[in-house]
C-alpha cells in the first residue's frame, strides 16, 4: 500500500496533513415498501486535506490542492480499507459504527418506530432504566503524532466527519428491481414464535 511517507518526495510536501474518515456507500437498495434496506457500498473513506498555518493560527492557503503523497495514500488506504479491516478491528468496528447510524438515521426517517406503534417508554423512562452517568473530564493528556522529514516537522492531524442523513439522499437510494433484499427479508422473518419469548417493553 502507498503510505503518505513512501510518497513523499520532499519535505516542502509536508505541510499540515489532514486526514478524516467519512462515509461512502454506492446506494441504499430499498424494497417498495420500504421496510428493508441493503446497505450497498464500502462504507468508509479516506479523504486528505493540505494546510499550511501562518502567524495566529490563519490557513495561508484554504484553497490548496490536495498534494499527491497525500492523495495517494488516501486513495490507497479506501482501496485497502476492507484489508486492513480485517487486519485492524477497530476499524472493522468503526465501518459497523458507521453502518448502524446510517440504519438509525433511515429508522428516523421512515418513521419505523411509528408505524410500528412502538413508541420506546421504557426506554426513554429514567425512573425505570436510569442512564449510567459518567463524571465529564475537565482535562485530558494531549497527544501529538509528528515526524521529522529533513528539517520539516510533519505533524498530521484528522478524525471523523459523520453525517447519516447524507446516505438518505434520494439521489442515493434505489429501488429493488429483482427483489433480492425482498426475497432477504422474508427469509429472516420469524415465523410463529411464541410471543412470550420475545422482550420488548
Amino acid at each position: 500500500m502507498t503510505t503518505f511517507l513512501s510518497a513523499l518526495r520532499s519535505p516542502r510536501e509536508g505541510t499540515l496533513q489532514r486526514w478524516w474518515f467519512q462515509p461512502d456507500y454506492d446506494c441504499l437498495k430499498i424494497t417498495s415498501d420500504r421496510l428493508a434496506v441493503e446497505i450497498v457500498g464500502q462504507g468508509v473513506q479516506l479523504l486528505a486535506e493540505d494546510m499550511a498555518i501562518g502567524p495566529g493560527d490563519k490557513p495561508l492557503n484554504p484553497l490548496a490542492q490536495v498534494s499527491k503523497p497525500s492523495r495517494l495514500f488516501a486513495t490507497a488506504f479506501t482501496r485497502k480499507y476492507p484489508a486492513i479491516a480485517a487486519a485492524s478491528p477497530v476499524y472493522a468496528q468503526m465501518r459497523n459504527g458507521i453502518d448502524l447510524l446510517v440504519a438509525a438515521a433511515l429508522l428516523q426517517h421512515e418513521d419505523w418506530f411509528g408505524r410500528c406503534g412502538w413508541t420506546a417508554e421504557l426506554l426513554v423512562d429514567e425512573t425505570r432504566l436510569p442512564t449510567e452517568n459518567f463524571v465529564a473530564p475537565r482535562q485530558v493528556a494531549c497527544g501529538v503524532n509528528a515526524l521529522w522529514k529533513g528539517n520539516r516537522l510533519l505533524s498530521p492531524s484528522g478524525g471523523v466527519s459523520l453525517l447519516p442523513h447524507l446516505a438518505l439522499d434520494p439521489k442515493r437510494q434505489q429501488a429493488d428491481e429483482d427483489g433480492a433484499v425482498q426475497r432477504a427479508c422474508q427469509q429472516a422473518a420469524y415465523q410463529g414464535l411464541d410471543k412470550e419469548r420475545w422482550w420488548w417493553d
